[in-house]
């Protein structure tokens, strides 16, 4: 049965620290120093506790939605308490110029051009396999073999794509870097041809009208790069004019 703010309210410390259940891995521990939120949630397989606050500085509906937030996190691969704990010492600034830092505030000024599942996505790469090799070191201390062993160790998995994924944001990151004066060049660019080239995948034309005309409406509504939009955008009205061209030369065509 969920838990009532009435039932927080009014609970009362013991001899020993205790718990009242809400749902979902939510509970408020009560000890003799006061009522605090907590989280239980499992990552990798591992049991492992969210704090997430103090009541009743923070309301059972507030302790809800952090808990809920959390949930979003975990569905998208992402562990919330390491992203709580890694986005603090990022706050913090200690090393304004380390590549976690660079990393997490390229993302702050990207996150409104992306779908918050790019977002998550992003995140995710970034804290499996690049902070916890480079996230802590200054971005003008990082050369080209240092991330080519890091590449590699995610090529070793046979994950082929996400090393080519994490090294293009690598290098959008150290762009940033230069852009904000915290860098002078990008190491990622002494890579090119470092890694296994990506199998190349055809996909059949679609010819069906239905399905063309989901493709287009994708292309129009893609929330990504703005470069990228413009790519699409532009092979759309490609299409679209040797589409008529082929509708009116009809079968004179050779």
């Amino acid at each position: 049965m969920p838990l009532s703010d009435t039932a927080a309210r009014n609970a009362k410390p013991k001899d020993r620290p205790f718990k009242l259940a809400d749902e979902k891995g939510l509970y408020l521990l009560i000890k003799t120093a006061g009522k605090y939120w907590r989280c239980d949630y499992r990552y990798e397989g591992k049991r492992r506790t969210l704090a997430l606050g103090v009541y009743p500085e923070v309301s059972l509906k507030g302790a809800r939605e952090a808990r809920d937030a959390a949930r979003r996190q975990l569905a998208a691969g992402i562990d919330p308490g390491a992203n709580r704990k890694a986005a603090r010492a990022a706050r913090r600034g200690e090393d304004p110029s380390s590549f976690e830092v660079i990393a997490r505030e390229w993302i702050e000024k990207r996150r409104k051009a992306w779908t918050p599942g790019h977002t998550a996505k992003v995140i995710r790469f970034f804290e499996q396999d690049a902070f916890p090799w480079i996230g802590k070191r200054t971005v003008t201390d990082i050369l080209a073999p240092e991330l080519l062993t890091m590449l590699r160790r995610i090529e070793s998995r046979g994950a082929n794509e996400i090393a080519h994924r994490v090294k293009q944001n690598c290098g959008r990151v150290f762009h940033y870097a230069i852009a904000t004066g915290r860098a002078e060049r990008n190491p990622i660019a002494d890579l090119l041809g470092a890694l296994e080239p990506l199998a190349v995948k055809h996909h059949a034309a679609i010819t069906e009208p239905r399905a063309v005309g989901a493709l287009l409406r994708a292309i129009e509504d893609y929330q990504g790069s703005f470069v990228t939009q413009c790519a699409l955008r532009l092979a759309r009205s490609f299409s679209c004019v040797l589409g008529n061209y082929v509708r009116r030369s009809g079968p004179s065509l050779t």
